[in-house]
């Protein structure tokens, strides 16, 4: 004869430790991961400020040439705007340090809040100050050849 067994109760799920175990190490990767995502997507912003900043000064320089006058690059730092006349040509991230000297005697110089970076001639050549992107006191300044009007970058640094 057999012993009826007692009923087995079988439980589904998690416990409320094993739930607080997982809600822990979720807390801890997310910690460790937004941070470096934070970093990425600053470093992300620069780099492409950089290339926006790098093309849209050689596309002022064709439309000179192109449209046989000159053009203006300036800059705006409460805006953080590179525009060429009525056209803005970069919105800089907030959060990236700009350095600049502007071009003397060019066109709009003393406009409240504008300040002329680089002039592009229609024959071909150039005069300008200089602009510098930067992030974490490293960065990218630009000039450009005064002779053959090209845009020209070179690293820098703090305190350059």
């Amino acid at each position: 004869m057999t012993r009826p067994r007692p009923l087995q109760r079988r439980t589904a799920g998690f416990t409320l430790l094993e739930l607080l175990v997982v809600l822990g190490v979720a807390a801890i990767a997310v910690a460790v991961v937004g941070g470096g995502a934070q970093a990425y997507l600053e470093r992300a912003r620069y780099q492409a400020a950089v290339r926006d900043v790098t093309s849209q000064l050689k596309h002022a320089r064709a439309v000179s040439i192109d449209k046989g006058e000159p053009v203006v690059v300036t800059y705006q730092p409460q805006l953080h705007r590179l525009s060429a006349g009525d056209v803005t040509l970069v919105e800089l991230p907030p959060a990236l340090e700009v350095r600049w000297q502007r071009v003397e005697g060019a066109p709009g110089v003393g406009a409240s809040g504008v300040e002329p970076i680089f002039v592009f001639s229609p024959d071909g050549f150039a005069r300008g100050g200089q602009l510098a992107v930067m992030r974490s006191g490293r960065g990218v300044q630009f000039g450009v050849n005064w002779l053959l009007g090209t845009v020209e970058s070179a690293a820098v640094t703090g305190g350059a």
